[in-house]
């Protein structure tokens, strides 16, 4: 149990009764979308460089949000690397469930107005989206 689990039973006091009980914690979970994993696979320093990103259906969710930068996106998508049943989670809400299509650096470049690292390129590949060495 992490402290960010007993900061939640401290809170909650229906869980910290089950747990009590039970010696049950409430259920943790991963975020996860096809573009939070392209998010994760580019490097903070680039996702920083990344300015003026939209939301939209094409990248798997239900709204139009535009957000600073692809860092911001990512913080916005996924605030942790595990969410607590009951946590507060915007983006889970508005998260299209039946997208399973594939986000490329191609798409996330058609949904940027403002600065684009030029050496991300424009057609890459989630899979490429590190630079190479």
């Amino acid at each position: 149990m992490n402290s960010r689990m007993m900061r939640h039973l401290a809170r909650r006091p229906r869980d910290m009764m089950r747990y009590q009980a039970t010696g049950k914690l409430p259920a943790t979970t991963s975020p996860d979308s096809p573009l939070i994993r392209l998010l994760q696979a580019i490097p903070p320093r680039e996702r920083y460089a990344i300015h003026a990103v939209r939301l939209s259906q094409r990248l798997g969710y239900r709204c139009s949000h535009t957000f600073p930068s692809a860092e911001a996106l990512l913080r916005y998508l996924a605030p942790n690397t595990e969410m607590i049943e009951g946590e507060p989670w915007p983006a889970e809400a508005l998260r299209d469930k039946g997208f399973r299509g594939p986000v490329t650096l191609e798409m996330l470049r058609a949904h940027t107005t403002g600065h684009w690292p030029a050496h991300l390129g424009d057609g890459e590949r989630c899979d490429r989206a590190r630079p190479e060495p």
